[in-house]
């Protein structure tokens, strides 16, 4: 029959449409104009300013390397080659690293659905994936490196991976060190999980990749020993100079456990549990025993959740789906089809939809540029600093002026500050953001310098009380203060409606 002589081209087809679909999401996310808020901003803009740190953030001296190197480089020939502007670079960063992630881990299954179907329930689960998967920065390089370490390693094996396995595996972690430079200690984790899994020698082989790697992706710097050590120093100053987990940055702070997910996975469990041949002693495996370890670690620090316990929580999921469709649909049967077909409609529509304004919240923000006339001259003059006590305001400022000729006093690690200018964060912090305690930056400032406040942060419905500053509030959100030009000028001020 016709229809018989279709079948074969199932298979096929389903791939199609998956690829498809995981191919189609960061595009139509991006076509709402979506620009994520944080770091992918900064990135971009350090790669079109082609300044070192040193000359964009006022900062220690000990931290003299550029911590994402490779990333800035890729985005620097982009920039260079395509003559492409930041929110290019930006918009490229969203797109290829979702895809990277999403295809990444898609080639290691036999069933493509599966990946669908765990992507759409993980992230319905634990919504703070899914914008995890669209911020733009290159710990999604990292993420797409571990669970590919993930999968690779906890493949029935024997003790001894094969050395095309251990080769990958070396170069995989060398890209993630270079590339992103703040983690590359953290993929280590994998041989825990190994070594829990009862994959003792396994683990010493994974541990032999891990050191290999991590080396070669610092050797990869030019400055191997001074690279490691300022990852290692950097990790110390970000969580050693706070009184209080509300002072630490919303990422380092903890995790509120994922209900969700928890309910998702025992859900799964008891699926699972009724399978003919099932054991228990599936879940003494690496992948499951790595999302226990993301978990419990997640409630201290949140990013071991999102960016360790949820990825191999994804990947546990497709792998569990997997079997399942693997009992009850046929290799090449029409259900396979229309099922999928379903699958990819769900991910697509959950995943792109605008809920709450997630991918056009951006939408309205207004950025300080010269570019207006009434902005710009309010805007540091050449060789200014802005003092700057969120993060945002680097963010936003820095994104739409790479080449600006002034400094920030926070970018974007408070450790990285001059211990007395972080002491004046840290106290501003501790007093929820009370302006008085930006005092010693306002003795400190110049003509040329600026203090610019977030109203909605600072909660400033009013002038600062902050003299002898002038102030003018522009561009929705922004306090902008300097010292007065001459003893005859007036305090412009427009107050927000």
């Amino acid at each position: 029959m016709f229809s018989d002589r279709l079948n074969r081209y199932i298979p096929l087809a389903v791939w199609a449409v998956a690829l498809t679909t995981l191919l189609l999401i960061p595009f139509k996310i991006v076509s709402y104009g979506y620009l994520p808020e944080d770091d992918a901003l900064r990135h971009a803009a350090k790669a079109v300013s082609g300044k070192p740190w040193s000359e964009i953030l006022v900062m220690r001296e000990d931290f003299p390397l550029d911590f994402h190197q490779g990333w800035h480089a890729i985005l620097g020939s982009i920039h260079r080659s395509q003559n492409a502007n930041t929110e290019t670079l930006v918009v490229f960063s969203v797109v290829s690293l979702m895809l990277l992630v999403n295809f990444s881990a898609l080639v290691w299954f036999r069933r493509p659905e599966a990946w669908l179907a765990a992507l759409t329930a993980g992230c319905m689960a634990a919504p703070v994936m899914t914008s995890r998967l669209l911020l733009g920065r290159p710990f999604l390089f990292t993420m797409a490196v571990f669970m590919t370490l993930l999968l690779l390693w906890s493949k029935p094996d024997n003790d001894r991976p094969a050395a095309k396995s251990l080769l990958a595996s070396i170069l995989l972690i060398a890209a993630a060190a270079w590339i992103h430079g703040t983690s590359w200690y953290l993929l280590a984790f994998p041989a825990v999980a190994l070594v829990l899994a009862g994959l003792w020698r396994r683990s010493v082989w994974f541990l032999g990749c891990w050191l290999s790697g991590a080396l070669l992706g610092a050797s990869l710097t030019g400055h191997p020993w001074q690279f490691v050590g300022q990852s290692l120093q950097l990790l110390f100053q970000a969580f050693g100079t706070t009184d209080l987990v509300r002072q630490l940055v919303t990422e380092f702070q903890p995790s509120s456990g994922d209900f969700g997910a928890i309910l998702l996975a025992a859900a799964m469990v008891l699926w699972r549990s009724r399978t003919p041949g099932w054991s228990s002693q599936e879940l003494l495996n690496p992948i499951f025993l790595m999302c226990i370890i993301g978990w419990l670690l997640g409630l201290k620090v949140i990013r071991f959740s999102v960016d360790w316990g949820l990825p191999a929580f994804l990947v546990w999921l497709a792998l569990s789906f997997q079997e399942e469709f693997e009992r009850f649909l046929s290799f090449n049967a029409w259900r396979r089809l229309w099922i999928t077909l379903g699958l990819a409609v769900a991910t697509f529509f959950s995943i792109t939809s605008d809920l709450g304004s997630r991918w056009t919240y951006n939408l309205t923000n207004q950025y300080l540029t010269p570019e207006d006339p009434q902005i710009a001259s309010w805007l540091p003059d050449k060789d200014g600093i802005i003092y700057n006590g969120d993060m945002r305001v680097f963010d936003y400022t820095f994104f739409k002026n790479p080449s600006a000729p002034w400094r920030y006093i926070l970018g974007f690690e408070p450790g990285l500050m001059r211990p007395d200018d972080l002491a004046v964060l840290r106290k501003a912090s501790w007093n929820f953001g009370d302006v008085r305690a930006y005092e010693p930056w306002i003795m400190k400032m110049r003509p040329e310098d600026r203090l610019i406040l977030r109203a909605s942060i600072s909660h400033i419905t009013r002038q600062p009380n902050l003299p002898p500053l002038e102030w003018f509030f522009t561009a929705n959100d922004y306090w902008i203060g300097r010292l007065p030009r001459t003893n005859d000028t007036r305090s412009a001020v427009q107050s927000p409606k």
